[in-house]
């Protein structure tokens, strides 16, 4: 399925680019800053700034909580103020299950329904443009039509990031009319960038003029040299001893054993660095949560396998699996990793499809889904993180949105090397739909996502 062999490692270096200011977030005017206060405001963008009304989310214990907050920008914007309405919301449908479990202490076998909302509200309409409501959770509204979520927080310069309804101009082949990179639920999807992000057009859509390859310093922190938490780097298998990933997981460090290696390879040196997170109660009947990406590297195709390879992380703490949940073939999301997924499954040097990007000439795997497991019932956090490694340059974007819940969950490949296949459950980590890559599944290409 998706263990696919990758790309031959390629020479040269990116270089050090200079920072323009001092590392680390600022404190006042550009910082982005964490909340779990009933009167807090949402995040700013790099457009022009943004006030927004207070919203707060509500687990089963009547917990309280809001968006995170950020400041204005660092860097000049045109000083135009929209407000943000939260209250207002649109539909998407889920699909709602059955899920067997069993009584180990009698070894019957029950149906417990699958409680994920089966009508998924949705805020991220108009002028919103907090980063949880982009990419699908946090909304205002009753538990069985939302994903309620707790503690977040938000930790990115506003010029890094944009909740966008649209990236690039290349159409659907698909979907004529419609965007090819347009959102997968709601109105907006999350874009990060280790670069600057320009500005919005009048639609909501952003069109990058500028080559992505000269694009770097976001005036996020290169120091310290570590993951935020509750990201670790370090082996998390075999009780904190490594060599069997996916098992025996210490609920500390990173239990796929993936993102080691890679953090090696750039001498711990990841800068220009974004981080969010949330924690969330898991409904009953509930095995999994998935999330829908894009990972676009201007990297590609100079660099694979060099030191200077950025990274996208989600991470998961839950009771079933503690660690990287966003890898492919025992890697974590890198242009080395992906590579081979970009040139079978998504777009590379001069493909039409990346145009508007900044990546034209480079490559991205287009749309692919995230499978991860949960336990029903369970709380955790969930946290992103993209950050340059081993430099302050060559950008690199990941497009987040569509967190749901997964009533059927996923296994590791090295724990069932028949996952995805019939009579077998899903595997976790990465998979694209058919209508992506009618090839999905076969040699080369990644696995095919299964129904949930």
């Amino acid at each position: 399925m998706f263990a696919v062999s990758l790309v031959a490692a390629g020479s040269g270096a990116c270089g050090d680019d200079e920072k323009d200011s001092a590392s680390g977030f600022a404190t006042g005017s550009g910082a982005t800053m964490t909340t779990t206060d009933d009167s807090t405001t949402a995040p700013t963008t790099g457009e022009p700034p943004t006030s927004t009304s207070t919203t707060s989310t509500t687990t089963s214990t009547s917990t309280s909580t809001t968006t995170p907050t950020t400041t204005e920008p660092v860097l000049p914007t045109d000083g135009t103020s929209t407000s943000t309405s939260t209250t207002d919301a649109t539909t998407d449908e889920t699909t709602s299950t059955t899920t067997a479990t069993t009584d180990d202490s009698t070894g019957t076998t029950g149906i417990e329904e699958c409680g994920a909302p089966g009508i998924l509200l949705v805020c991220d309409k108009d002028d919103d443009t907090d980063p949880f409501h982009a990419i699908g959770v946090g909304c205002l509204g009753a538990k069985e039509n939302t994903i309620p979520i707790a503690d977040p927080v938000f930790m990115s310069q506003p010029i890094a990031w944009r909740a966008a309804r649209g990236f690039g101009t290349a159409e659907d082949p698909n979907a004529p009319g419609e965007l090819l990179f347009r959102p997968r639920e709601g109105e907006k999807f999350l874009v990060l960038s280790t670069g600057r992000v320009a500005n919005l057009d009048g639609e909501g859509v952003l069109v990058e003029t500028m080559s992505q390859f000269e694009n770097d310093n976001n005036f996020n922190p290169d120091m310290p040299d570590a993951l935020p938490a509750p990201m670790s780097p370090l082996i998390g298998s075999n009780g904190g001893q490594g060599g069997t990933p996916f098992a025996g997981c210490d609920g500390v460090n990173d239990c796929s054993d993936s993102i080691e290696p890679n953090w090696t390879l750039g001498n711990g040196d990841p800068n220009d660095l974004l981080f969010g997170s949330f924690t969330v109660e898991v409904p009953p009947g509930v095995d999994g949560f998935l999330f829908d990406a894009v990972f676009f590297s201007s990297e590609y195709p100079d660099f694979v396998g060099d030191t200077y390879n950025d990274m996208f992380i989600g991470w998961s703490t839950s009771e079933a699996y503690t660690g990287n949940v966003t890898f492919i073939a025992g890697q974590p999301f890198t242009v080395t990793s992906l590579a081979e997924a970009m040139m079978n499954a998504g777009y590379v040097d001069d493909a039409p499809e990346l145009a508007g990007t900044g990546f034209e000439s480079h490559g991205t795997t287009g749309w692919v889904t995230i499978q991860a497991q949960v336990v029903p019932g369970e709380t955790f956090t969930f946290a992103f993180a993209l950050m340059d490694m081993g430099d302050s340059s060559k950008a690199t974007v990941t497009l987040v949105d569509h967190w749901r819940w997964d009533c059927k969950g996923c296994v590791p490949l090295e724990v069932d090397p028949q996952c995805g296949t019939e009579g077998h459950p899903k595997c976790c980590g990465l998979c694209v739909d058919p209508l992506d890559d009618p090839m999905c599944g076969t040699e080369g290409h990644p696995a095919c996502c299964t129904a949930g």
